[in-house]
């Protein structure tokens, strides 16, 4: 006999909240962008064992335990230092001529999961800031998040976005610029993978893809692609930033 068949009840979700009217509204202008995504491989090793080897000294000296995405933060504006025309901004779609701003400022935005829903404030002027006062920033503004405290200023002015979904799962995510930013980067879980060495023989590495998402407008894959390049330069050889930090 055939089983019995018992329909579920549909339910109609009505979006009220600030945050969900709010993603509702960014999305809807973000899709109005053409986009380009293009996808890169970070062998995370040796930053891994670099931001181990800092957790307890820096838990002592500044009182917080170092963590790998305030690296990427930092890795992010040091690339936006070689690459000043992804930290921009696109201007009204009606402007003749069309133009786009390159914002001075590394306001780096961090997407944040909370009880509330996802937020995105942003780090002010990364580029004058440690990573040690990057990591304190991302502390605070994971905080306010959690508590339904973010002021208008941590989420008002941001110039490019890190989502590190990758902290709750899934391999190769593809994000959506939003707010008038140009470029969003999303970072996928780290794995351990077989990876060939210089002398050709097969190791163990910690492997962690990221997506970059741009602006087609004024941005095109070359430049999206060095910028790429000069994250995984950053992240793949600490040592680099000794030469690259003022």
């Amino acid at each position: 006999a055939r089983p019995v068949i018992r329909p579920g009840e549909d339910k109609v979700i009505e979006i009220t909240d600030g945050v969900g009217r709010g993603m509702v509204k960014s999305m809807n202008e973000a899709l109005k962008m053409p986009t380009m995504a293009l996808g890169e491989e970070i062998d995370m090793t040796d930053m891994l064992r670099l931001q181990k080897s800092l957790k307890a000294s820096s838990e002592k000296n500044y009182g917080t335990k170092v963590t790998v995405t305030s690296f990427m933060v930092k890795a992010m504006s040091l690339a936006l230092n070689e690459h000043p025309k992804i930290n921009s901004k696109f201007g009204p779609g009606d402007a003749n001529p069309p133009y786009y701003t390159v914002v001075g400022s590394h306001n780096i935005s961090i997407a944040i999961d909370t009880d509330y829903g996802l937020v995105v404030p942003n780090i002010k002027d990364c580029a004058n800031l440690s990573v040690i006062e990057i990591q304190n920033e991302i502390m605070r503004l994971a905080k306010d998040a959690k508590a339904n405290k973010l002021k208008v200023n941590d989420i008002m002015g941001g110039t490019i976005t890190l989502s590190n979904i990758g902290v709750i799962g899934t391999k190769d995510p593809r994000p959506i610029p939003f707010g008038g930013q140009s470029v969003i980067g999303a970072s996928g879980r780290t794995m351990t993978l077989p990876r060939y060495n210089a002398k050709g023989e097969l190791e163990p590495r910690q492997i962690m893809m990221i997506r970059w998402v741009a602006d087609h407008r004024h941005l095109d894959g070359a430049g999206l692609a060095r910028f790429s390049n000069s994250f995984k330069k950053y992240m793949e050889e600490p040592g680099e930033w000794l030469l690259a930090l003022r």
